[in-house]
C-alpha cells in the first residue's frame, strides 16, 4: 500500500457517506401534528409545501403564431453590427479579427 493510499483510508472511512437527493422538488412531506388522535379536532389544518402555481401569462407567451419571414436584409445595418470598422471598436471584435487573422482566413468581416 503506498503513503498516498495510506493516508487517505483513515479519511474516507471516518466520514459517513452522504445521501444525495436527485429531485428539484422538496424533501418537506405534509405530516400530522403530533397529538394523539383522540384530541384531533376537524378545525386543524396540515401544513402543506406551497408550489408555484402555474401563471396564465406564462402560457400565454409560449402559444405559438404562425410562422413569420423575419429575415429583411439590409447592407446598412449588416455592415454596422459585423463590420470591419464595428469589429475595431470592441475588445472582443478585435480578438475575434485576430483569431482569424491567426487561422489565415480570406474574409476577416463583413
Amino acid at each position: 500500500m503506498s503513503l498516498l493510499q495510506s493516508t487517505l483510508r483513515p479519511l474516507a472511512a471516518s466520514q459517513p457517506a452522504q445521501s444525495r437527493t436527485f429531485s428539484l422538488l422538496s424533501a418537506r412531506r405534509p405530516t400530522l401534528p403530533s397529538t394523539p388522535t383522540s384530541t384531533l379536532s376537524l378545525n386543524t389544518t396540515l401544513e402543506l409545501p406551497t408550489l408555484p402555481a402555474a401563471s396564465t401569462t406564462l402560457t400565454l407567451l409560449q402559444a405559438r403564431g404562425p410562422k413569420r419571414d423575419t429575415f429583411d436584409p439590409s447592407h446598412r445595418v449588416r455592415k454596422r453590427r459585423s463590420g470591419f470598422l464595428a469589429r475595431l471598436r470592441t475588445r472582443t471584435g478585435r480578438n475575434l479579427l485576430k483569431r482569424r487573422r491567426l487561422k489565415k482566413r480570406s474574409t476577416l468581416s463583413h
